[in-house]
């Protein structure tokens, strides 16, 4: 969550593009789809593991749905052009799949040092 604003504010400070319904700028990338995602697809990665075999089954694609509802919705408002929503979500893909590949470098690593491999 933290990693959102560092991302975002200075994209936005960038480019500096105005919005749909006012002559203010600083809407590309959008934050609220941008925090969205993370929070929902960030919470499906920690309580999947956790919540056994089915949890895995539910838990990223409820995010997912969760996440294009809230881009959707902002667009839908009038708060954000769709390239701005899109943005947020190729941007946020790309934050999560660093999170995933962190994640399991530190699983790899405590099962390597978890001494429970027989020689």
């Amino acid at each position: 969550m933290a990693a959102v604003p560092v991302l975002v504010m200075p994209l936005k400070l960038w480019i500096d593009r105005p919005g749909p319904l006012t002559a203010a700028s600083g809407y590309y990338p959008s934050g609220h789809t941008a925090t969205a995602m993370v929070a929902y697809c960030g919470a499906a990665l920690l309580l999947a593991p956790r919540s056994g075999r089915a949890g895995r089954g539910w838990a990223m694609p409820v995010a997912v749905v969760l996440s294009a509802a809230t881009g959707i919705g902002l667009v839908l408002r009038g708060y954000h052009w769709p390239l701005d929503v899109l943005g947020s979500w190729l941007l946020c893909g790309m934050l999560l799949a660093l999170l995933v590949a962190a994640l399991r470098r530190i699983d790899n690593r405590g099962a390597a040092g978890s001494g429970t491999d027989a020689p």
